[in-house]
């Protein structure tokens, strides 16, 4: 048995351009968002070892009733009937809750063609720990954007209040998916930084994919071919998926945000800004502003300097 792939990272940080794109590969297949995983394990003792047809009816109900984001069920991604869904969990019983839940994501690849699953549901980034320790085996892709391109992303889907709000989620968000993550072995725990993989897609892939263990293809830049395919919701927010990947996609804060915004983000998350890397904006901005302000005092200075001298 492979070991399951979970994508994780703030949202609006680019797992679904990733998912996409992997979806691409023969060997892997990726549903939509799940985000089912710990809130359904809280009923284990109810589903048992679904041996028996009850124990598997409520977790089938359970999946079926609960929401994966804020307009999909969590059934729907296997894109399984109730009947397949119940002799799929039904031919590996006895089973726990994992096992039963597995069986569903592999029930579903193969559907597909495919020989192993992953699974993209961003949120899971607060529950690495939790993940790792239920799927021991399991590998975890955590996919890192600039917060600022975050936060405008997040205030533009109307999925923050305010750009610092957005700021906050984007840094809670990734500090605990970094710390986390980077207690696991390297062969379980990949950062991937979403400007590398717009900038400079089939060296980040090939990587990827090595670590991953499967193969690249270049079919996979031609993921936006099928994107209407595997994208069933939001479209408004998911319509750069549809195009060719670009480095144009990559640090539009700059154009986009106030250095009133900048400040604001920056103030909020810098710190985690610049440990990833990202050279703060704010900086420039207030060196820049003093020394205009002191390149402003010292011709005032000789200003004054060349008034009273021709007074006298």
């Amino acid at each position: 048995m492979y070991a399951p792939i979970f994508i994780v990272g703030c949202e609006r940080s680019g797992t679904t351009l990733l998912r996409l794109i992997l979806n691409q590969s023969p060997e892997l297949h990726i549903p939509g968002e799940s985000w089912f995983l710990k809130k359904l394990n809280a009923n284990h003792e109810v589903y048992g070892d679904f041996s028996k047809p009850y124990q598997r009816w409520f977790f089938i109900r359970d999946l079926q009733l609960n929401n994966a984001t804020q307009d999909t069920y969590t059934f729907d991604i296997f894109q399984l009937s109730i009947d397949e869904a119940e002799k799929v969990i039904e031919d590996v019983s006895p089973t726990d809750f994992f096992g039963a839940s597995s069986a569903l994501f592999q029930a579903s690849a193969c559907k597909h063609g495919k020989q192993r699953w992953a699974d993209k549901t961003p949120r899971h980034v607060i529950q690495l720990q939790w993940l790792a320790n239920a799927y021991p085996s399991a590998k975890f892709v955590h996919v890192i954007r600039d917060g600022r391109d975050v936060a405008l992303s997040l205030v533009k889907a109307g999925w923050a209040n305010n750009i610092q709000e957005a700021a906050g989620r984007w840094q809670q968000r990734v500090r605990s998916g970094i710390d986390e993550g980077r207690k696991l072995r390297s062969t379980r725990y990949y950062e991937l930084q979403y400007e590398s993989l717009v900038t400079q897609p089939e060296a980040v892939l090939k990587d990827l994919c090595h670590w991953v263990d499967i193969e690249y293809s270049s079919k996979m830049l031609q993921h936006h071919s099928q994107a209407t395919e595997h994208i069933n919701r939001d479209w408004h927010l998911h319509e750069m998926v549809a195009k060719p990947i670009s480095s144009d996609h990559a640090y539009k804060w700059k154009k986009k945000l106030t250095n009133l915004q900048i400040a604001e983000i920056e103030g909020v998350a810098g710190v985690m800004l610049e440990e990833l890397g990202y050279e703060l904006a704010s900086k420039a901005i207030f060196q820049l502003s003093d020394k205009i302000r002191r390149y402003s005092t010292k011709i005032s200075k000789k200003a004054s300097h060349y008034i009273l001298n021709y007074q006298t």
